[in-house]
């Protein structure tokens, strides 16, 4: 067999094995932070340890000093203490009364004096070793203390407190050396990874990074590319699976573009894929929307600049329906049809119409011959479902309240926009509403009343 089929063909998980490169490195990075963490914890409990050695020692010659009212012996303990002082780290030795007032110190000067720092409060309440870490003549310090207590008959009573301030300047030099050992290792094991990594992740990178540019690009919306592969392993079987997903997108997107956004959302929800004919009644608000002087303009030009125009007009009049909320249903010659729904239906609808007829003003603005729109809006029930035959169908609303708004819509002058009374009821607090008219309708028979908009 050919060496290259079987490669071809070999299954992705043998080439995710290279990930172990990267467990690898993840691992050491796990393991180094957890052995640094336990160094330095083990230092620092040495540094505890050996305080609270010092600590029994310095409590031992308080207890005796202070029930002697002699300082021989914490002067003793103290003198021995600061002249080995690099073995054990002390920057200071104290032995203070419950009065808090210094009754030996390494430093003579402060005996007899009232000792106040920022842990001094704190320690009035102790009743076993504390530490705490602080900051002395400008370095990170372990200051610990324990109380002097003498037994009474009854229960035990503190005389004063022995406390030590223990330098971590070494502790500190120990964990800087471990941390950098720990670099030192961590980084030595993960540049072994990264080479081990980039000798063989070619093999799967190259075709998923194939995969990945041609995604960005079909997120982006253009479709015209697709995943050139060769694999016939699971990483090819995706790539053609993926080529196919982007030939259906083609075809989805080219067929929304002669479909309604309802008639989308309608396929959308089904679960199945079977369309049954017919309708529910809804409460809806329908827009209608005419080019006045089309047909005069249509005359005097060629075909192709005719097209231009009423594409252009009716692109952005869609782009504003569409903004507000409403759905374009169709397209009728120069005539534009579109649906709201839901409690804001009325306003969207007036919202739409007033910004359409703002941007033909602002189009006429820089064109010699004028193009102008009227619209007509109204509100009421109508049949909205599949209308047709089983073999071609549209998603549309029919019935009265569709007819009125056409009509109103017919009677509209240019730059006019008419509503019906339903739809002026929902909107007369919102927007300017100018004159009424009557109109007299066919199948209607009392007049019509409508509202002009004043925007």
């Amino acid at each position: 067999m050919n060496p290259k089929n079987i490669y071809l063909k070999m299954p992705l998980k043998f080439k995710i094995t290279i990930i172990v490169i990267l467990i690898l490195t993840v691992s050491v990075l796990l393991i180094a932070t957890i052995l640094y963490s336990r160094s330095k914890t083990i230092l620092e409990n040495e540094m505890q340890k050996r305080g609270r050695l010092v600590l029994r020692n310095l409590v031992q010659a308080g207890w005796e000093s202070i029930i002697n009212r002699n300082r021989a012996v914490t002067g003793d303990v103290i003198g021995e203490l600061m002249q080995n002082r690099e073995r054990y780290n002390i920057l200071y030795c104290m032995i203070l009364d419950k009065r808090n007032r210094v009754f030996d110190h390494s430093d003579p000067g402060q005996i007899r004096s009232i000792y106040r720092d920022e842990y001094s409060q704190e320690l009035k309440k102790i009743n076993d070793v504390v530490s705490k870490n602080m900051l002395y003549e400008d370095q990170e310090i372990l200051d610990m203390a324990a109380p002097i207590m003498i037994k009474t008959k009854t229960k035990k009573v503190k005389i004063g407190i022995a406390r030590i301030g223990i330098s971590k300047e070494v502790l500190e030099h120990a964990v800087r050396d471990i941390r950098i050992r720990t670099i030192i290792l961590t980084l030595v094991f993960i540049i072994t990874g990264i080479v081990v990594s980039f000798l063989f992740a070619g093999t799967i990178t190259s075709p998923i990074s194939a995969i990945v540019s041609v995604m960005e690009k079909v997120g982006q919306g253009d479709l015209e590319h697709k995943v050139e592969i060769t694999l016939q392993d699971e990483i090819g079987k995706l790539a053609t699976s993926f080529n196919e997903m982007i030939r259906h997108l083609k075809e989805k997107v080219l067929m929304q573009k002669y479909v309604s956004k309802s008639t989308v959302e309608m396929i959308e929800q089904k679960k199945d894929t079977s369309v049954e004919l017919g309708g529910k009644r809804k409460n809806i608000t329908l827009f209608f929307s005419d080019i006045r002087g089309f047909t005069a303009f249509s005359e005097t030009r060629a075909p192709e600049e005719v097209i231009t125009m009423l594409n252009n007009y009716l692109s952005f009049q869609a782009d504003i329906v569409d903004s507000n909320n409403g759905s374009v249903d169709k397209f009728v010659g120069d005539e534009v049809m579109a649906i709201f729904e839901g409690p804001d239906m009325v306003e969207q609808a007036v919202r739409s119409a007033i910004q359409i007829q703002q941007k033909v003003r602002e189009l006429n603005s820089t064109r010699n011959e004028k193009i102008y729109v009227g619209i007509g809006i109204n509100s009421g029930e109508a049949v909205v479902g599949n209308m047709g035959s089983t073999t071609r169908m549209d998603f549309t609303a029919i019935g009265d309240s569709v007819n009125t708004a056409a009509r109103v819509c017919s009677a509209a002058k240019a730059d006019q926009i008419l509503i019906t009374t339903p739809a002026y009821q929902s909107v007369k607090k919102k927007f300017r509403i100018g004159k009424t008219y009557k109109l007299t309708v066919k199948g209607k028979v009392e007049p019509l009343i409508v509202h002009e908009i004043d925007y």
